[in-house]
């Protein structure tokens, strides 16, 4: 009787701790620390709690950095103190450079920074302005390069800090008036000749053949000019008169691509008289706004002019041409060619590096170029360093998301915007990275 008895407590004692042990990982379980995860949104900084080892999808347990995305708690949104930065340089910027500072879109660093106007003088004062010191940031679409030409006399190029700004294309464009809605297509050996003067007139038989012949609607209308002894049958030249970052681009796509003999030297092939080429019928301009304007006035004009100018209002008479990619496919220009060149070139781009013309593939556009901030690498004030480097910081990771497609540029590829902040931490004032300060 007892040993049962004993046998029946020891099978309980047993049924007891089972029953225990069974219980034990519920109880464990419920102890396990919740993690952190993250999500990083447009607007904001989202976490969650959960009591899993994984994050959900859309989450990660690390904690991203907000600088650059022009959230609360981004370092780019504050400085030390007030400055006022004095900016020129590349028209072909200056639509990003008036969005990005100034107006309700532009940088300010809750109150503390403000910018000069920008008179977009073209990239040769941008280079020039930053070499001798009179601008905070020039801007320029070729960098400071020895073997570009583009070096200012004097300067040293490793004094500087190069930041990709822009990523856009130009546009070769032409005033005809009714009847040549952006129809009429340009090989690149032909706009060479125009402005060598070898083409002098819209009926050339040569531009009649590229746009199907006499018996096409375009040939005929482009022969109907001469018939009819119109004046805008007469090619009207026009070009930039300084130094130009669309005249590097414009002048090396037509050394590539129409085989011209005139190579770039800083954009210089064009100025003065038109330089080294031979067209009479020839007029200077200051920039990309006064080339637009000439097109808009001028029948019977052609000049190069970048993309975003054409999409401004009231530059609706501007007509563009059609180009041919390096496969010879003919196309009209977008964001998506444009973005299709810099993705053919690749993203090792650099100030020794930078031409992204004339690249292979399809539906590729043959016109297109970065753009550059710079600014010198040695600067005295923390306060004034700060405001420079962390408005290009910001333009270069937030406005380009926000900023850069409705303004007719291509937003910079994300590898090319992680170079630009390396340049970025490149910049000092008396041995501080200024770009990184918490301020």
């Amino acid at each position: 009787m007892k040993s049962s008895l004993r046998t029946l407590a020891a099978m309980a004692i047993a049924v007891s701790g089972v029953a225990t042990i069974v219980a034990l990982p519920a109880g464990a379980t419920a102890m396990h620390k919740k993690i952190t995860c993250y999500e990083l949104t447009a607007t904001a900084l989202k976490t969650k709690k959960v009591a899993t080892k994984a994050c959900p999808k859309g989450f990660s347990r690390v904690k991203p950095s907000l600088q650059g995305t022009n959230i609360s708690g981004d370092i780019d949104l504050k400085v030390p103190g007030t400055s006022t930065l004095s900016i020129n340089g590349s028209s072909f910027d200056a639509p990003l450079v008036g969005v990005t500072t100034s107006g309700s879109t532009g940088y300010t660093a809750n109150g503390n920074v403000s910018f000069s106007a920008y008179p977009a003088a073209g990239s040769g004062s941008g280079r020039s302005g930053i070499a001798n010191g009179s601008l905070s940031i020039g801007f320029s679409d070729v960098p400071i390069n020895a073997a570009a030409g583009t070096l200012p006399s004097g300067a040293v190029e490793s004094n500087f800090a190069q930041v990709p700004y822009a990523l856009g294309g130009a546009v070769v464009g032409y005033n005809l008036g009714a009847g040549f809605d952006n129809n009429v297509k340009l090989t690149a050996s032909e706009i060479a000749q125009i402005y060598d003067g070898k083409i002098t007139l819209w009926s050339d038989p040569a531009i009649v053949a590229t746009n199907g012949g006499a018996s096409s609607k375009v040939g005929k209308a482009l022969l109907s000019l001469a018939t009819n002894n119109e004046a805008r049958d007469t090619i009207k030249v026009l070009y930039r008169n300084a130094g130009s970052g669309t005249t590097e681009a414009f002048t090396y796509y037509l050394y590539q691509a129409g085989n011209s003999g005139h190579a770039p030297n800083g954009g210089s092939p064009m100025e003065g008289n038109g330089g080294a080429w031979g067209a009479t019928n020839i007029n200077g301009v200051a920039n990309n706004a006064a080339m637009a304007q000439g097109l808009v006035n001028t029948l019977g004009s052609i000049g190069y002019v970048e993309y975003s100018y054409v999409l401004i209002p009231g530059n609706d008479a501007i007509q563009v041409a059609q180009l041919q990619d390096k496969n010879g496919q003919w196309l009209s220009p977008t964001l998506a060619n444009i973005a299709n060149a810099a993705a053919a070139a690749g993203t090792s781009v650099s100030p020794s590096n930078f031409a992204i013309t004339n690249e292979p593939g399809n539906n590729v556009w043959p016109l297109a170029t970065y753009s550059w901030a710079i600014v010198p690498k040695a600067q005295t004030s923390l306060t004034t360093c700060e405001a420079i480097t962390k408005y290009l910081d910001w333009e270069s990771h937030y406005a380009q998301n926000k900023y850069a497609a409705a303004e007719g540029y291509v937003p910079l590829p994300g590898p090319v915007q992680k170079y630009a902040r390396q340049q970025l931490q490149t910049i000092t004032a008396n041995g501080t990275v200024c770009v990184n300060q918490k301020s």
